[in-house]
């Protein structure tokens, strides 16, 4: 899943901005960039929770072993 088609699904950049206190704008760079910055992503994936949408960080950031941190310490 793109980070356009996940910022699409969680109901587009106005919501999301509004939904972390951020811009939409700040929210429109991450769908240029195509990378959203991993310190949102939990706030990301427990919007997508709330909704019942299957998004997990894991599709969000690739590249973050999300499993190694969410391993009980």
């Amino acid at each position: 899943m793109s980070v356009r088609e996940i910022i699409t699904t969680l109901g587009g950049p106005a919501a999301i901005a509004r939904h972390l206190g951020v811009t939409s704008q700040a929210v429109s760079l991450w769908v240029i960039k195509q990378r959203i910055p991993a310190d949102r992503v939990p706030a990301l994936e427990a919007l997508a929770r709330e909704a019942g949408l299957p998004i997990r960080a894991e599709q969000m950031r690739p590249d973050i072993a999300w499993s190694a941190l969410r391993a009980p310490a």
